[in-house]
């Protein structure tokens, strides 16, 4: 008898606690792999108009809705199609195509927090067969991504006002333009194109474009990890022709001199060959690791080198 009570009192303690677990968090029915999504308080302007989007924060990244974007999105240079196939449980993003309205977008904002879960399901970019890896979670039966990963793969212009915690889609900017520039950015930039410069003779205009990753300070060090595209154009007649580049995960390391100027201390490149993956493990933070695939990024940052070579040639 008294080996059946304990062992009821241990069923309890472990649901007390469980309960108590549920309702720190103001949530229930959370599950394995599961997040707390709350709606996203910051302003959203779409080309300088203020919107309103059911779109939540998820530690501390925005997700939105993709039929959402690309309503708003309609009509200018950045649009892009939709198309839902049920069977496959797949999206496909169509560039430069109309999208066409399903009648729900733009849906009315959530007042309270919700439990996300990371979703199943697949999108491509049309012509391509392999699959984009789009951060995403179902939020309410309805899937929601992260509004950086758009920009990046479709090339839309996103910024950040901590200021006014305003978040910015622009249709009028690529998404590597769009971003805020520092000492540390125009550090890595020139870092780039002075290791590769040269390396691809032919160029007349040498130019490069980098979306960061992860930034790591450790004392007077500091690591920027980064997507860097490296391209050398020159101009034949009227056309602009690209002569080489290269296309890679970067670790550049910056030390301080005393005269506070950041100056390098390492320029790191994935080993070649059969090495390429298991180096870049090596060598990027853990939490990189599923976010190094070149190609997820390959057409913002061609759309910036082509555009700076663009300008130059005028």
């Amino acid at each position: 008898m008294v080996k059946k009570v304990l062992s009821l009192a241990i069923v309890i303690a472990m649901l007390a606690s469980a309960t108590q677990a549920a309702f720190a968090s103001g949530l229930t029915g959370a599950s394995a792999g599961s997040v707390t999504a709350n709606p996203t308080n910051s302003t959203v302007l779409v080309d300088g108009v203020s919107k309103t989007f059911d779109s939540y924060n998820i530690n501390d990244f925005n997700f939105f809705k993709l039929r959402d974007i690309a309503f708003v999105m309609n009509g200018t240079e950045k649009q892009f199609a939709v198309d839902w196939d049920a069977e496959k449980n797949a999206m496909t993003l169509t560039p430069e195509k109309a999208y066409a309205p399903a009648g729900d977008e733009m849906a009315s904002k959530g007042s309270s927090p919700k439990i996300g879960v990371p979703t199943s399901q697949k999108v491509f970019l049309a012509g391509n067969v392999n699959q984009v890896n789009l951060e995403a979670y179902n939020i309410d039966g309805y899937n929601y991504f992260k509004l950086r990963d758009v920009g990046i793969v479709l090339d839309i212009g996103i910024g950040w006002d901590n200021a006014s915690s305003t978040i910015s889609i622009d249709s009028k900017k690529g998404y590597v333009d769009s971003q805020a520039s520092d000492d540390l950015d125009k550090a890595v930039a020139e870092a780039i194109i002075a290791n590769n410069k040269g390396n691809f003779g032919g160029g007349e205009f040498f130019s490069q474009a980098h979306i960061t990753l992860k930034t790591e300070t450790n004392g007077k060090s500091t690591t920027v990890y980064a997507i860097a595209l490296y391209n050398e154009y020159k101009k034949t007649g009227n056309k602009i022709e690209n002569v080489g580049g290269v296309n890679s995960p970067v670790a550049i390391t910056f030390k301080t001199d005393s005269a506070g100027k950041l100056q390098v201390e390492e320029y790191w490149v994935p080993a070649n060959g059969n090495k390429y993956q298991s180096s870049i493990i090596q060598k990027f933070p853990k939490d990189l690791h599923d976010k190094t695939d070149t190609q997820f990024y390959i057409k913002a940052l061609q759309s910036s080198t082509l555009a700076q070579a663009g300008t130059h040639f005028k």
